[in-house]
């Protein structure tokens, strides 16, 4: 492809390739981003439970926080649930899955462990 002034475009480096990501890997790193953002926003850290499962390259976070907390990880009209999903999205792009994330006040008694 020329430009319009007759010159080549400059040659561009290949793309780097990034290696391969075990998806389990991603699925941890994924869940723990998760804990660490919400566990900023609550008053207590240790009452918040993220569950992820993995279909595929997909990997689907849930989220739980004590009900009088979940306005804290909601947001005024959703805005801190949208970014926390946004980077979220991004964080699973750079791993080489998909990643979604839902939000409840469903807390289990017994605390489950992240898979």
């Amino acid at each position: 492809m020329q430009r319009r002034d007759g010159q080549r475009p400059p040659h561009r480096p290949p793309r780097r390739e990034r290696p391969p990501i075990d998806p389990d890997l991603a699925t941890n790193r994924l869940a723990t981003l998760v804990r660490y953002i919400a566990g900023q926003l609550v008053d207590d850290p240790d009452a918040i439970q993220v569950r992820a499962r993995r279909r595929g390259r997909a990997v689907i976070l849930r989220l739980s926080v004590p009900h009088d907390q979940l306005g804290k990880v909601i947001g005024r009209e959703g805005k801190i649930a949208r970014a926390i999903r946004t980077m979220l999205g991004i964080a699973a792009v750079r791993q080489g899955v998909h990643a979604s994330l839902t939000i409840d006040d469903q807390i289990d008694a017994q605390p489950t462990a992240t898979s």
